[in-house]
């Protein structure tokens, strides 16, 4: 099935099963073949779709052997060969140079989470300085794996797998679940970053950036957003705040952490948590720092992808922080229950100042993946109730299902086949409700 053209790629979609994954990232199909310019692959969440079709004018590519100077010239600078003997350490002396294709981060201590239920309660923390990949892994660095025999082949159950497609070796690699991922890092003397150390990268540290350029919402001038055909060669856009690229966009980003309620974390656990949005997405709520998504580790996408991390040593904290089991802590502290745009310092609940995160846009609600769970206060079972707001929305992008419903209570796994069943598609989701488009 190599070689597919986007137009194949995009017929193909209206008849292929949907990669076992994320309620709210799935890639379904296009409505037409002749729209395949002006319509993007579209999840069960969300389609991608112009606002003016052929308006987009494409930021240039970025050379990403500009970034680290020990990346060779006109090679992505995660995709340079890792030795197949390397050890499963994946540290390296913290007086050493960056590693080749990675960037340095520094020690530093910043807010984690955000205001939903999921990413709730906002927390300090505190991380060592470590290394982490400049780009996503490509097509063609994955593949040497796979040839080595250290890595299983990428899946090709989604008809915007990259596997399909030739000369997309600079594309991030898709379609990888969890141990996929761990696999190509551990090949590479490398592991993959853990939560906090994803979104210390991404804001910028201390700076508290909501996306990984600022707090402009995204376009698609500033990252792999709304991109018809899927993913984005790597290290397209302007650097990101330590100089890695793409850590908001392209395709989301599989961590080391187990999906636990905050301030809990683990390394093991029945889902992982994946970050940073994607290709995909057609709402700014997807693409926050703070946003958090998860899979069990056998589950995988083609919007979901990952970069490697490694460990320096010895272990370097900041400052008003300590060592313990490998990672840097904080004094214990209480959780954060303080009103919202403040957080807790010490004993006391503090407004945030600039690095304030601005509200969630959209009028439905705080970003927040959508959760397995019954939300507090909605309706035991799903209920179906019409949203008329959103009919001009459903116009738009869903041609042929003009009207909007909102299915609110119960379970995801409960509105999922009842909006099947209506032959309906979905739109948006969020804790306690999936919105939709209908026929009637």
């Amino acid at each position: 099935m190599r070689g597919l053209s986007l137009a194949q790629a995009a017929s193909a979609a209206a008849f292929f099963p949907r990669s076992g994954g994320s309620h709210h990232d799935r890639p379904m199909r296009l409505v037409s073949v002749l729209l395949a310019f002006s319509l993007a692959p579209s999840s069960c969440a969300e389609r991608a779709v112009d606002a003016e079709p052929g308006a987009e004018a494409s930021p240039s590519r970025v050379d990403t052997s500009v970034v680290a100077s020990s990346t060779s010239a006109g090679t992505s600078a995660s995709s340079a060969p890792p030795s197949a003997s390397a050890s499963s350490s994946a540290s390296q002396p913290s007086s050493a140079a960056p590693s080749a294709g990675m960037v340095r981060v520094p020690e530093g201590i910043f807010l984690m989470g955000g205001e939903g239920s999921e990413n709730s309660p906002r927390h300090r923390v505190a991380v060592a300085s470590f290394e982490l990949d400049v780009t996503e892994v490509t097509v063609g660095a994955y593949a040497r794996c796979v040839a080595q025999g250290r890595c299983a082949p990428a899946k090709l159950d989604n008809p915007f797998c990259n596997g399909h497609f030739e000369g997309r070796e600079q594309h991030p690699v898709n379609c990888v679940d969890h141990r996929d991922a761990t696999s190509y890092c551990r090949f590479a003397d490398k592991r993959l970053p853990t939560e906090r150390e994803w979104e210390y990268a991404a804001r910028g540290g201390a700076e508290q950036r909501l996306y990984a350029w600022g707090h402009e919402e995204p376009d698609r001038s500033r990252s792999c957003y709304m991109h018809e055909g899927g993913s984005c060669e790597v290290g397209r856009y302007a650097p990101d705040a330590f100089g890695t690229r793409d850590l908001t966009g392209n395709v989301w980003e599989w961590t080391a952490s187990a999906f636990l309620p905050y301030p809990a974390e683990a390394s093991e656990g029945l889902f992982y948590v994946y970050r940073g949005g994607s290709w995909s997405r057609r709402f700014a709520k997807w693409m926050r720092n703070d946003l958090r998504n998860r899979y069990r580790p056998e589950q995988q996408s083609a919007s979901l992808g990952f970069r490697c991390a490694r460990s320096l040593e010895p272990l370097r904290c900041p400052e008003g922080s300590e060592p313990r089991e490998g990672r840097c802590e904080l004094p214990e502290e209480p959780a954060s229950r303080c009103p919202r745009g403040t957080f807790l310092d010490g004993e006391a609940c503090k407004p945030l100042g600039g690095g304030a995160l601005p509200a969630a846009g959209g009028a439905q609600g705080a970003p927040s993946s959508a959760s397995a769970a019954v939300a507090p206060g909605a309706p035991e079972r799903p209920v179906r109730g019409r949203s008329p707001v959103h009919d001009g929305d459903c116009s738009s992008h869903y041609p042929g299902k003009p009207v909007a419903y909102q299915w609110s209570g119960g379970r995801f796994e409960e509105r999922e086949p009842l909006i099947a069943a209506a032959g309906c598609v979905k739109r948006d989701i969020g804790q306690g409700w999936t919105s939709a488009c209908c026929a009637r």
